[in-house]
């Protein structure tokens, strides 16, 4: 997919022809903005906190104008991720993600990782709330 492509080598330019500017994130990060400039800020933050990242489509099913697909993700961390510092672990976890194509262009992304996974791999302790 050529969105996954486009995060891998931060080519944001790519996103102007890959996602219409209002594009709809159905699940953004804390701070990130509306449309096409929050996916950007997404991808850039990933970058940030895992350098080296790179998605691997492992799966992909499409029905009608959805593609639903798994990807592998893999970086080592390098910056803050989830309020965690840098540890400098490799990490490697699994995302689902979902997107709804009109005209040839993305529209709507839904998607959920394995965050719990990337926390164990670098070490952070989980609590329950007290």
């Amino acid at each position: 997919m050529a969105i996954i492509a486009a995060v891998n080598v931060g080519d944001d330019a790519a996103l102007d022809h890959l996602l219409v500017e209002d594009f709809l994130d159905h699940n953004p990060v804390p701070g990130q903005p509306a449309g096409r400039v929050g996916f950007a800020y997404w991808a850039a933050t990933a970058r940030t906190a895992f350098a080296g990242l790179q998605g691997t489509i492992d799966d992909t099913l499409v029905d009608g104008d959805k593609l639903a697909g798994r990807t592998t993700w893999r970086g080592t961390h390098r910056g803050p991720f989830l309020g965690i510092a840098a540890t400098g672990r490799t990490v490697e976890f699994t995302a689902f993600h979902i997107v709804r194509f009109a005209g040839g262009l993305a529209v709507e992304w839904w998607g959920t990782g394995d965050l719990l996974g990337a926390l164990a791999q670098i070490g952070a302790t989980i609590r329950p709330p007290a």
